[in-house]
């Protein structure tokens, strides 16, 4: 997610109130990023977001990080315990379904025959997967509004290099056998955060990335779907805050 969506959702400003200092960035292939050829994978992106809090002489960090940014957060987690005290995976956490699968094989097979995910394949698996069913179904003025909107989802890309290579990232991430395997070496309070009807990451399989965790807790923000950051703004907000000030 690009830094001026975590100023969209509030997210940032919200922290700061609470006392926090805040350091967003746009990972490799968002702009103004630059965008290496791909592909990436997820050791790469979290050694990019460690070379920047090593840079800042950051330590004992809260780390946040949304869908594929959950990835980094929970490499991060793992890897680099020296940087972070407590982290919070956001809609990213847990195994693969088969539905997950399946869009990670589509957006595969686009990259292989096109060259990159066609701007109106990505605004509909972002409106699809991101809007909850019944506004997803009857609430038309908001899905023309998230139509439009995602009309400009291109320009968050420094170039089609970079939307490839980090949908490469996630898709080696994701089918890496050992991943769950490895929650139990995270030893820092992590919290899973749901969205109660996302499809990509449901419920279910964050409880079980929760309990596979030595320090982990779980939570569910209710009525929303995988976009529940931008939907349902002042709950996640509320969730996070909320771990971060007990932790």
């Amino acid at each position: 997610m690009p830094p001026i969506a975590w100023q969209a959702c509030g997210l940032r400003d919200a922290l700061t109130d609470a006392g926090y200092e805040v350091i967003s960035y746009a990972a490799r292939g968002v702009a103004p990023s630059d965008a290496p050829p791909p592909p990436y994978t997820i050791e790469q992106m979290a050694g990019d977001a460690a070379g920047l809090l090593d840079a800042l002489d950051v330590r004992d960090a809260a780390l946040v990080g949304y869908s594929l940014g959950s990835f980094t957060v929970e490499l991060l987690a793992r890897t680099r315990p020296d940087l972070a005290r407590c982290a919070v995976l956001v809609a990213g956490a847990g195994p693969v379904t088969p539905l997950l699968s399946a869009v990670l094989a589509m957006e595969a097979e686009l990259i292989t025959t096109v060259g990159h995910i066609p701007d109106t394949a990505a605004a509909f698996q972002t409106l699809m997967t991101g809007l909850a069913p019944t506004p997803l179904r009857d609430d038309e003025g908001l899905v023309s509004q998230w139509v439009q909107m995602l009309g400009y989802q291109r320009q968050m890309w420094t170039s089609k290099d970079g939307e490839n290579g980090q949908s490469t990232a996630a898709c080696s991430w994701l089918h890496d056998e050992h991943r769950m395997a490895a929650l139990r070496n995270i030893t820092i309070p992590v919290l899973v955060a749901s969205f109660e009807h996302d499809v990509l990451f449901p419920p279910r399989t964050g409880r079980i990335a929760a309990e596979a965790l030595p320090h982990g807790e779980f939570t569910v923000v209710r009525g929303a779907a995988h976009a529940g950051v931008m939907t349902h703004p002042g709950e996640t907000i509320e969730a996070v805050i909320g771990f971060l000030s007990r932790t």
